[in-house]
């Protein structure tokens, strides 16, 4: 297996995709080959996920919109939160760039393509595609070229602690933008994690032909 020029690795897929433990395992793997730093992110970080639980003691922002502090952000309010949720994201981008430059290979459980897909399901605002933040995230997700995980709905519910009509949501928008920035898809739900695994290692070989 040839493993140099993997470096810079993302695991990209909805709650329950088995992100985490493939990326656990790929790093388990790759640390007999050289230092291995993991790094993990989704939206509401910092700022944003401060002002998201203390909104959601107010009953006007209480909703199902975000399944993880339970609040929905009103119409009139989208552009600010989305200006809050990206810059509450920068300090985590430059952790990424400090990690990759201090080892050998960089495992990440999520990426931009999942932080634009959180910001589209949570806000339930599809325009966002159309802003200069997602066009810049876009470009970095492309860069990344992320491994795809997925599996079925139900698959999918079963394993997530989130209600199955919001993975249902991002499932849409993931099987939309995966279709463009992803290096290769691989179905979780249909073999252990240890084929998960070598599903990734192949597709990271292909990668660097």
């Amino acid at each position: 297996m040839r493993t140099g020029s993997y470096g810079h690795i993302v695991l990209s897929g909805a709650d329950g995709s088995g992100k985490t433990i493939a990326s656990r395992l790929l790093a388990s793997v790759l640390v007999l080959r050289g230092s291995v730093c993991m790094h993990w992110f989704r939206g509401s970080h910092l700022l944003a996920s401060v002002l998201a639980r203390l909104l959601s003691r107010f009953k006007t922002f209480r909703g199902s919109c975000n399944p993880y502090y339970r609040v929905c952000i009103p119409k009139k309010l989208r552009w600010l939160w989305i200006h809050i949720e990206f810059w509450s994201l920068l300090p985590h981008i430059f952790v990424r760039l400090l990690l990759g430059r201090m080892c050998r290979f960089l495992v990440c459980d999520r990426g931009f393509l999942d932080f634009i897909v959180w910001i589209i399901t949570t806000l339930n605002h599809p325009s966002f595609l159309r802003g200069v933040y997602s066009r810049f995230l876009l470009r970095l997700a492309e860069r990344e070229k992320p491994v795809y995980l997925y599996a079925d709905l139900d698959v999918l519910a079963r394993r997530a602690d989130v209600p199955k009509k919001f993975i249902a949501k991002e499932l849409v928008v993931y099987s939309v933008l995966a279709r463009y920035i992803s290096a290769c898809r691989i179905d979780t739900g249909v073999g252990t994690p240890i084929d998960s695994l070598r599903g990734v290692l192949r597709c990271l070989e292909e990668r660097i032909r």
